[in-house]
């Protein structure tokens, strides 16, 4: 196996947790590096100045979606054979990054911009994102996966998406969003309560 070192900060946003929990999940042996901003940009590792990146026998991988698909493939969770799935769960990370991208720039906004921006967001653009992601789901069978009939990569992200907004660290923006798609509730439910992903979050994110 292939010595593998994951860099990103210490928090579980969905760019870093897709990638950490399907190596763990896949028991995938991986050095979890959290860090600072100040002490990943002093690596010099980073060939874009971003992270996530990923070391595989010392050689890096950068970008999030070209990371996940390489840590899917290591721990089971992105397939190897099947080219309509895995553009299938490519779809789901592209759309999870641009989400991602409408929400960003708010974060430089001051306050009362920022509000209105969010609330902006939330009657328009996430709506139309969450009602093509509730269809996609209900495309797949309702297995409670978006794609095919178990865990992928693209359940990870979207699980660690979903919560960004549910969890409250975006002011302005209302918690009860997905609560109106009740595929994406109950994605999101499921894979918050599966134990080895809560024993994952309970270890590393203890609540205060």
């Amino acid at each position: 196996m292939p010595k593998l070192v994951f860099y990103y900060f210490n928090f579980p946003f969905w760019r870093a947790e897709v990638s950490r929990l399907a190596l763990h999940l896949g028991e995938v042996e991986f050095e979890d590096k959290r860090m600072d901003f100040k002490a990943f940009k002093e690596t010099g590792k980073a060939p874009f100045g971003q992270a996530p990146i990923l070391e595989v026998d010392g050689k890096v991988i950068s970008q999030t979606g070209a990371i996940a698909r390489y840590c899917g493939k290591q721990g089971g969770f992105y397939p190897r054979d099947d080219d309509f799935a895995a553009a299938k769960i490519d779809e789901l990370i592209d759309t999870a990054t641009d989400i991602t991208n409408l929400v960003g720039p708010t974060m430089r906004m001051g306050d009362e911009e920022k509000l209105e921006a969010r609330q902006k967001l939330a009657g328009d653009k996430l709506p139309m994102y969450f009602t093509a992601l509730e269809g996609m789901m209900k495309a797949n069978g309702s297995t409670g996966f978006f794609v095919g009939d178990k865990m992928t990569i693209a359940d990870l992200a979207m699980w660690r998406l979903f919560g960004w907004f549910k969890g409250g660290a975006l002011d302005g923006m209302p918690t009860d969003l997905l609560d109106s798609y009740p595929l994406l509730t109950k994605s999101f439910n499921d894979m918050d309560t599966n134990p080895k992903i809560k024993a994952w979050m309970d270890s590393h994110y203890p609540k205060k």
